[in-house]
């Protein structure tokens, strides 16, 4: 047999096994969220439920669950008793940790001298970063706090290990000019800080115009029908979420998986809806997005049938939270997501909520 069409075969086969295990290997991630019960908005269970079943289908590695400190306006503290269910639930063992109840006050505060209790959020993102072997993506889906001052603190850290930032905050467009959109009034210095930092940052904005409950082309918002997205789900998962929406007090968490919410209560929830957000960045972490017809592929093999796409962006954001934002053709730091189908959207992003909880048995 000649012996340089065996070297090519060998090497042919090195290749081959190296694409197939990279491609096998599921990305880091950390999950920032503003998660309480009782419950501040049930759109960040749904968030949790879909970020699970990402890692039970082995597409992500949660590395950490941090959880906002509650600011006094809530009547709820940080859910740690959901992130408990969903590890239950996938057979996992993902920790969960509590962000600071310090904010910034400029955007290069790095609140020195920080009690270590306030700093137990910065710290966890700050080792994750340094023992994860491949580069992790950090989910903000509430305060974006704790993971301003880490990279504050670490910049080069940031630069070499930080996948990239996923921020669900702002609005692209205001129809108020002194209004901030929730999660960046949570602190708005932190979100400006952000926006300069020297790892990628993925921006998905909560509002195409800032409140206006349609999606929009610059906006993640769409309306999720509870109906399509528990259909054909769990017992566990259904109670997962009848806990939630019903701010139970049982203290038994871990055995009422075991039984199904009381059927009248249950048709009760099915006929709400529920606002969305984060489900564009959720996915793309792991490296998916989602057809105009709901299906979920990746993001390389979408093509034109990409229901929405990041965009490279010019942003100037000041210490209050406002910012001027412009379309670029040059690569920057900066992608801003743009929705290319606003119409299909919400069908298309409720098929895919459905079939990433049909996963969680």
């Amino acid at each position: 047999m000649n012996i340089r069409w065996i070297f090519s075969l060998l090497l042919f086969s090195v290749s081959l096994y190296c694409t197939c295990y990279a491609q096998q290997q599921p990305t880091p991630v950390i999950h920032l969220t503003d998660l309480y019960h009782p419950h501040g908005d049930p759109d960040d269970h749904f968030d949790l439920a879909c970020l699970y079943s990402l890692a039970a289908q082995g597409k992500i590695e949660i590395k950490g669950v941090g959880l906002d400190y509650p600011p006094n306006f809530r009547k709820g503290d940080p859910d740690l008793t959901a992130v408990a269910q969903l590890n239950y639930i996938c057979g996992l063992d993902v920790p969960a940790f509590i962000g600071s109840a310090k904010l910034l006050q400029t955007k290069t505060d790095t609140l020195p001298g920080l009690a270590q209790q306030n700093a137990t959020g910065i710290n966890r993102i700050i080792r994750i970063l340094r023992e994860s072997d491949e580069p992790v993506a950090i989910i903000v889906v509430g305060s974006a706090t704790d993971v301003a001052v880490a990279a504050l603190r670490e910049p080069e850290l940031f630069r070499t290990k930080c996948a990239g930032i996923y921020l669900n905050s702002g609005a692209t467009h205001q129809n108020e000019p002194d209004q901030l959109e929730f999660n960046v009034n949570l602190n708005p210095a932190a979100y400006a800080a952000l926006f300069s930092l020297p790892c990628p940052l993925y921006w998905f904005p909560c509002w195409n115009v800032c409140e206006e409950r349609v999606s929009g082309e610059w906006g993640s918002f769409y309306w999720l029908q509870h109906t399509d997205a528990f259909d054909g789900i769990s017992v566990p998962l259904q109670t997962y979420f009848y806990r939630m929406f019903s701010q139970s007090k049982e203290p038994n968490w871990l055995r009422s998986l075991k039984t199904a919410p009381p059927e009248d209560k249950w048709n009760e929830i099915l006929k709400d809806r529920r606002g969305m957000w984060s489900t564009a960045s959720i996915l793309m972490t792991a490296g998916l997005t989602v057809t105009r017809t709901g299906e979920i592929v990746s993001i390389d093999s979408a093509g034109d049938r990409a229901l929405f796409r990041m965009e490279y962006v010019d942003v100037q954001c000041e210490d209050n939270g406002r910012l001027q934002w412009n379309l670029t053709d040059k690569p920057t730091n900066c992608r801003l997501l743009h929705v290319l189908d606003a119409e299909a959207y919400p069908a298309a992003m409720s098929k895919a909520v459905n079939a990433l909880l049909r996963v969680l048995q």
